[in-house]
């Protein structure tokens, strides 16, 4: 019995060492990043135009939290410990559309109604290649849709669709936490440079001239 009482406390020392171990050797929470910008406080007495952004379209290996980086030619890698905020899709739609927002002075309604007297536009989007190159740059081919909604328009629906490729240089060590930070940083810089060409679009269709190269 008096055996029993002496090896107990130590017993439960070590256990409780072992579990502050462990603890310790946890892998630490993932850095979340975002691609979207704080918005803008905007007037809603000063929107020019309404807008429908659909889900921006990805392919399924980039739809994922984790931040995927090409590391040659053949190879890519998803980071676990360095991640995005929601689903790579799930970011570039909300920075596209608080970009398209302050860009054209207007409103993305969802599924609601436009406010009356402004025209409303129809956006669909997708990304069909993503290569992220840390100490080098960012790419992308993207196409989008935009079409003018007679309803609001009183006039035949018009529409454009477009596609090009975008790219971010990028600077840093490839190999450290900089390097990702900069992939970070050049990305929301092409998702800018989308959301702008965007925009020329949908004004392309407000007056009769000729459209952006990249659109038809």
């Amino acid at each position: 019995m008096s055996s029993t009482m002496t090896w107990s406390p130590i017993r439960l020392a070590a256990a409780c060492a072992a579990a502050a171990l462990v603890a310790a050797c946890a892998s630490p929470e993932p850095t979340l990043h975002t691609l979207s910008a704080r918005p803008a406080a905007t007037d809603p007495g000063r929107f020019q135009r309404a807008f429908r952004l659909a889900g921006v379209r990805v392919p399924d290996r980039l739809d994922r939290p984790q931040i995927v980086l090409r590391t040659s030619d053949d190879e890519v890698q998803a980071l676990e410990q360095q991640r995005w905020a929601s689903p790579f899709g799930a970011e570039l739609r909300d920075a596209l559309s608080a970009d398209l927002a302050g860009t054209l002075s207007a409103v993305d309604v969802g599924g609601n109604a436009a406010p009356a007297g402004v025209p409303l536009y129809r956006i669909s989007a997708a990304m069909r290649s993503y290569d992220a190159r840390p100490g080098q740059g960012v790419s992308a081919l993207v196409s989008w849709r935009v079409a003018r909604d007679a309803a609001t328009q009183g006039a035949v629906p018009a529409a454009l669709t477009c596609q090009t490729t975008l790219t971010q240089p990028t600077n840093g060590d490839a190999h450290a936490k900089a390097g990702v930070d900069a992939v970070v940083s050049s990305t929301q810089r092409m998702v800018q440079q989308w959301s702008q060409q965007i925009a020329l679009s949908v004004q392309a269709l407000e007056s009769p001239s000729t459209p952006p190269a990249w659109c038809r």
